[in-house]
């Protein structure tokens, strides 16, 4: 069996990737499953993957390094129901340390197992924070996003796509200085090529016990991650004029339009439309996926919010849009599941240093 571990920081495309990924051998025939995770208990990502038929498990309220027996039940189960051969286990995008608090133990209690680590990069927000210097996160959150990259065995810089060839080859020259033992893919993981080139990466590389556990500074780690507001809701709106998909689009768009008026710091806001179409924004996109719009007299809404500021002040945020798309379309929205919270101080099952 092999596991492919994704870590990176939020919004970098992990889920793209896997969705990508996971589509491509699947047609080849070879049983894949997946294992999403999160700090919270309501994941969009979750849901995307039940709905798009691909077996997956979910770690739910807390990381993988806190929950590796939760993790290592997920693997349990997906072989037991699928006898699946090959396994995307995406750790929530605020988490580092993955070598010594999941790779290792992996390594350890299944042996045999083949294991893989992959670290996403968004090609804009390594731009942001390497280069330009203009990241508005806070220096803990910064803390983790290195710490990351340090790492890796595996950097994808992901999203090329959406970068100018200049901005791109001063990013290559950047990664080629700082991280040249690693190995580097530049991807666009909505494409075909860079997905087969990265699984043939993946299928190349050996497990890798000898990649070093990190010094870290876990206070520092606990910091950052306390920097960041965690907030779900799973929303349901009812409109008169059968227009409540229209509604439930416009409302995920002015929630994206008040944070960044408010100019809080993007991990990401992701949006699950009647549990199949999904809507991302990050720190450095600006544009959501096209919605087909159909006339519903109901639509439900799950959101998924990380951004740097206090838990109070999206939930206010997002009371605030609610109201005003109520007043103006004359519609019902309804809060049916409500979860506001900061991660607490990270504290791994094991760590093999």
């Amino acid at each position: 069996m092999k596991i492919h571990l994704l870590s990176g920081f939020l919004g970098s495309g992990k889920t793209t990737a896997i969705q990508q990924a996971a589509h491509v051998l699947i047609q080849q025939g070879i049983k894949t499953g997946v294992i999403t995770n999160d700090q919270g208990a309501q994941l969009v990502d979750g849901g995307l993957f039940k709905k798009l038929g691909f077996p997956n498990c979910e770690v739910i309220n807390g990381c993988f390094c806190c929950n590796y027996n939760d993790l290592d039940a997920s693997i349990v189960s997906l072989c037991e129901t699928n006898a699946t051969e090959v396994i995307f286990a995406e750790s929530v995008g605020s988490c580092t340390d993955i070598v010594a608090t999941v790779l290792k133990p992996l390594l350890q209690f299944r042996p045999g197992t083949q294991v893989t680590l992959s670290i996403f990069a968004d090609a804009r927000l390594l731009q942001m924070i390497l280069i330009d210097g203009a990241s508005s996160f806070d220096d803990a959150v910064r803390y983790i996003y290195l710490q990351q990259l340090k790492e890796a065995g595996i950097i994808v810089v992901n999203k090329i796509d959406l970068m100018d060839e200049a901005a791109l080859l001063a990013i290559k020259i950047m990664m080629q200085k700082r991280y040249a033992g690693k190995i580097l893919l530049y991807q666009n993981s909505l494409n075909t090529d860079s997905i087969q080139q990265w699984l043939q990466v993946l299928d190349n590389s050996h497990s890798s016990p000898a990649l070093p556990s990190l010094n870290i500074d876990y206070d520092v780690y606990a910091a950052g991650e306390a920097k960041l507001a965690w907030v779900d809701q799973l929303l349901e709106i009812c409109s008169p004029y059968n227009n409540a998909i229209q509604l439930a689009t416009n409302l995920a768009n002015a929630i994206y339009t008040a944070v960044c008026k408010q100019q809080y710091p993007i991990g990401h806001l992701k949006f699950l439309l009647n549990d199949e179409t999904k809507m991302s924004f990050t720190s450095s996109m600006d544009a959501s996926a096209p919605v087909i719009l159909q006339p519903a007299a109901s639509a439900t809404l799950l959101i998924n919010i990380r951004v740097q500021t206090a838990p109070e002040n999206i939930t206010r945020l997002i009371s605030n849009a609610i109201a005003a798309i109520e007043t103006i379309s004359g519609c019902s929205i309804i809060v049916n599941n409500h979860s506001a919270f900061q991660p607490g101080y990270p504290r791994p099952a094991y760590r093999i240093g």
